[in-house]
């Protein structure tokens, strides 16, 4: 496969097409790596000093057949069903590389309306993924704009809404020995396992998994939720900019889709948001690993 980067001593971005579907490699340090994967924009891997903190599902297919079920996948223009396929169509096409700013650990995709995503979804957007692999850290924002000229007469010339989520899958040794600890106390709670939902308020900071888990925590963020587990330590997961929702989801005691070893913590943008042309709306999300001594 062919590989181009540029190496400062520390960190190095490399692209990597020997397998099914072209991977982007992020190294920093000789320890921490990374790797994007440009078929739906998704982070499948992030290794701090040798320990693995992302998780994809065994039943996950890597060869571009469907979404890929694991790593930190995009959810947008659409979280969960709606008028369009489940979760959207940003995770279940190829993303571009920029190749000019991705370089020394950091790698910049991006999205853009074509006309199969216009049959679809009847707008002009732009999908801009920076996933950048620091010293103690790996940071993604992603940056989703209308690119129409507020003065155009185009059809699609038009403001859009949209709902996004990353549906993050952490790595743990074993659910149930798992928290989730964060300001959670006294947000609304939304219980999907329930028919139909169940809106409560949450009346403790910490989750532990125990059973089939689709929970949705209103307006927590921006903030940090820390996935704490005994196996392996604790992963601070710092969702700023728009990000203003937590999302769990974990199908307990299935063997199938690996279970016990992953949960969704998901930092996602629930409400509607709505871009007029020109505007612009940005998310970051943090992943700080602090490995057990």
């Amino acid at each position: 496969g062919s590989s181009w980067g540029s190496n400062r001593s520390d960190a190095s971005t490399s692209v990597d097409t020997s397998g099914p579907l072209p991977i982007v490699k992020l190294s920093f340090g000789g320890t921490d790596e990374a790797i994007v994967n440009l078929f739906g924009g998704c982070v499948t891997s992030y290794k701090h000093c040798g320990v693995e903190w992302l998780a994809v599902r065994p039943d996950a297919k890597l060869d571009g057949s469907k979404p890929i079920s694991g790593g930190l996948p995009h959810c947008f223009p659409q979280f969960g069903p709606g008028v369009i396929q489940q979760h959207g169509f940003a995770r279940n096409l190829m993303w571009k590389l920029l190749e000019e700013p991705s370089e020394n650990g950091v790698c910049v995709i991006e999205l853009t309306d074509n006309e199969d995503t216009r049959k679809m979804w009847p707008f002009s957007f732009r999908a801009e993924y920076r996933v950048e692999l620091m010293e103690d850290r790996l940071k993604t924002t992603l940056l989703i704009s209308n690119p129409v000229k507020a003065t155009s007469s185009e059809p699609s010339a038009k403001e859009f809404f949209f709902t996004a989520a990353l549906h993050s899958y952490y790595g743990v040794g074993n659910v149930g020995a798992c928290k989730i600890v964060g300001k959670l106390m006294g947000s609304e709670k939304l219980d999907k396992t329930e028919d139909p939902p169940k809106t409560s308020k949450a009346t403790t900071d910490t989750i532990q998994i125990s059973k089939f888990t689709e929970e949705i925590y209103k307006d927590v963020l921006p903030g940090q939720v820390a996935l704490q587990d005994p196996s392996k330590g604790e992963l601070e997961i710092i969702s700023s900019g728009g990000w203003k929702d937590v999302v769990v989801w974990n199908p307990f005691g299935d063997e199938k889709m690996g279970a016990d070893s992953f949960v969704c913590v998901e930092s996602a943008a629930l409400e509607p948001v709505t871009l007029i042309p020109g505007a612009c709306w940005d998310a970051t999300l943090e992943l700080v690993p602090k490995q057990k001594q």
